[in-house]
């Protein structure tokens, strides 16, 4: 491993959203999610330096209250890591970072141990440009849902295609073997500023999934499958699993 490497996890923590508005400051036993989401990444050892970046003072004010640093960005960024680059480019320091983690902010049980190991993936790999991480969903009923993301990889864990659907199909029933994508990104800092240039595709419009655009313009997503519980909040009854993993992991 170079223990030179130097990671910046940037945090993109949009205020609106369409299924839940100003998740990010729903309190989770109290805490504002956002500020979960950010304590969490503040704990992995691999991180060198951590960053929000919102397009809203209430959440930047937050952030500020807890020593975080705040980079303000365009409420039009298309998606979470469109948003990053924006951040990046205000951020001088920025170039002094080999590789730059996308956490996005609403999953705020989110494991260091999980961000350790998509980060691995670029230390040790030269080849590999950009890093997630998937686990195996056991709940079929989670499978089916529209606002978990699916992951089918290649034999040597590159993902092929993420999807809201179901996948993979199977001609006569369920195969029993899928994966759930986890809402974090690593990418060689080059490597972001390559995907902010690329043009949007049609799968990544139709599903409106972001990395979809990495896949459709021919570059490969590493994959790393972990164990992990953690829960992305996209709708208010998302608020409720947290607590009660929560609850579990504190007993």
């Amino acid at each position: 491993m170079n223990t030179n490497v130097k990671v910046l996890a940037v945090i993109p923590a949009r205020y609106a959203s369409t299924r839940f508005h100003a998740k990010l400051l729903a309190p989770i036993h109290g805490i504002p999610l956002i500020q979960r989401t950010y304590e969490n990444a503040k704990q992995c050892s691999f991180i060198d330096e951590c960053l929000v970046t919102t397009d809203h003072e209430t959440i930047a004010s937050l952030i500020r209250s807890l020593g975080g640093q705040i980079v303000m960005t365009s409420p039009e960024c298309a998606n979470g890591t469109e948003r990053v680059v924006e951040a990046l480019k205000q951020y001088p320091p920025a170039n002094d970072f080999d590789i730059i983690l996308n956490i996005q902010g609403d999953v705020p049980n989110l494991e260091p141990e999980v961000m350790e190991k998509v980060i691995n993936v670029l230390k040790t790999d030269d080849a590999a440009v950009m890093s997630t991480a998937i686990m195996p969903i056991t709940d079929l009923a989670e499978a089916q849902m529209n606002s978990v993301v699916k992951c089918v990889t290649d034999l040597n864990g590159n993902a092929l295609y993420f999807s809201r659907s179901l996948i993979p199909g199977s001609k006569s029933e369920l195969s029993g073997q899928y994966f759930k994508h986890i809402g974090i990104y690593a990418f060689k800092r080059d490597f972001i500023y390559k995907y902010a240039s690329l043009p949007a595709t049609p799968l990544q419009t139709t599903e409106d999934l972001e990395q979809l655009k990495v896949l459709e313009h021919g570059y490969k997503i590493k994959t790393v499958l972990v164990n992990s519980v953690s829960v992305g909040v996209d709708i208010p009854e998302d608020i409720q699993k947290v607590e009660r993993m929560l609850c579990n992991q504190n007993k």
